[in-house]
């Protein structure tokens, strides 16, 4: 008799643990569009302009490139892209590989790369139906500072890739 009450306590225990699920390594879609940053201390809406997955140099992996755009693209507007490159459905800190940054001012052009060592990240979503990010950095481009800050994308992509 004791050995079936010790039988039951074991698999009574065995279903509780396997029903508990560790919903801290789900990543859920965001619920809300957002593509903002500070650029200089200036805020910033973007739209999310485009996409794509590129087999990394190695062939170990694929990167991510998100495109990040305001403005009209011609001479008389004040236009940025901002096209932000990290590891395809990879999650965590600081994975962020690179920020590519265009900024067209009047008749004047300034453009860049921000690299890993200049950014702060946390990609927290990155699926192929969605992406949840923060950033910032600074770099020297073209010898002026510039300093994105306060960086956040939350985006459903139209179609899973």
């Amino acid at each position: 008799m004791k050995n079936i009450k010790y039988l039951l306590l074991i698999l009574t225990s065995l279903f509780i643990l396997n029903s508990c699920s560790n919903d801290s390594d789900e990543q859920n879609c965001p619920e809300n569009e957002i593509a903002t940053m500070k650029i200089n201390g200036e805020e910033k809406q973007f739209v999310v302009s485009g996409w794509g997955i590129n087999l990394d140099n190695d062939g170990t992996g694929h990167t991510l490139d998100i495109q990040l755009t305001v403005g009209v693209f011609s001479p008389q507007q004040d236009s940025y892209s901002v096209t932000l490159k990290m590891p395809y459905k990879k999650v965590g800190d600081n994975i962020m590989e690179e920020i590519n940054y265009l900024r067209v001012e009047g008749t004047t052009s300034t453009e860049g790369d921000f690299l890993q060592s200049e950014l702060q990240s946390k990609v927290t979503v990155n699926k192929n139906n969605c992406i949840s990010a923060t950033f910032s950095g600074t770099a020297i481009l073209e010898g002026n500072e510039v300093t994105i800050s306060d960086g956040n994308l939350q985006h459903i992509y139209a179609e899973p890739f």
